[in-house]
C-alpha cells in the first residue's frame, strides 16, 4: 500500500494561548492563514488524486489541513486517534508548561528507544509511537492501495528517516516495506 504522509500546515496557537489552555488543550490550535494556504497548495498535488481514503490525526491542526485536502481529493476522511503527535507525558497529568514539554522532548531525542528510570516524565518512546501508528496502518493495508495520512513530524520520522519536515511536506512510503 502506498501512503502519502503529510505533515499538517503551520499551526496557530494564539487562541489557545489567550485562553491559557495547557497540555492537550494546546492541541486545539488550528492553522495560520499561511497554514491554510500551504494545505490548499498541497491539495493540488496530482499524486494525491490516487488516494482512496484520507486518514487524519485528531489534533485540530491536522484536521484543518485535511479539510483543505479533502476539498480537492474527493475521498472519504477518517479520523484516527492513533495518528496523534508524540506524547511528552503518556499519563497526561505531569506536564504543566511548555518548558517541561521541551525538557521531555530533549530527553526523548537523546534516548528515543528507552526512558531513563529517573526521568520525571514518562514520554512515549519511538518504538511505542511507531507501534501505535503501525496498528492504524495495519487496519487499512488489505482494503486500500493508496492512502493519504495527515499527521505530525515526529510520526513521519518513524517511517521516513529524517528529523525535520516542512509544513505540508509530502513523503511517500510503501507499507509494509
Amino acid at each position: 500500500m502506498k501512503i502519502y504522509l503529510i505533515r499538517h500546515g503551520e499551526p496557530d496557537y494564539r487562541a489557545v494561548t489567550e485562553k491559557h489552555y495547557m497540555g492537550y488543550g494546546r492541541d486545539l490550535g488550528g492553522l495560520t492563514p499561511a497554514g491554510i494556504q500551504q494545505a490548499q497548495q498541497c491539495a493540488r498535488r496530482p499524486e494525491l488524486q490516487q488516494a482512496q481514503v484520507i486518514l487524519t490525526s485528531p489534533f485540530t491542526r491536522a484536521m484543518a489541513t485535511t479539510l483543505e485536502i479533502a476539498r480537492q481529493v474527493a475521498v472519504p476522511v477518517k479520523v484516527e486517534l492513533g495518528l496523534h503527535e508524540w506524547q511528552p507525558d503518556r499519563t497526561g497529568t505531569l506536564i504543566e508548561n511548555n518548558q517541561q514539554v521541551s525538557q521531555s522532548y530533549a530527553q526523548y531525542k537523546r534516548t528515543p528507544h528507552s526512558r531513563p528510570a529517573d526521568f520525571p516524565y514518562p514520554y512515549e518512546t519511538a518504538d511505542e509511537l511507531q507501534a501505535r501508528v503501525t496498528a492504524v496502518f495495519d487496519q487499512y493495508v488489505t482494503q486500500y492501495d493508496c492512502i493519504i495520512c495527515v499527521t505530525h513530524g515526529e510520526v513521519m520520522s518513524q517511517f521516513v528517516h529524517q528529523d525535520q519536515f516542512d509544513y505540508c511536506e509530502i513523503q511517500s512510503i510503501n507499507y509494509p516495506n
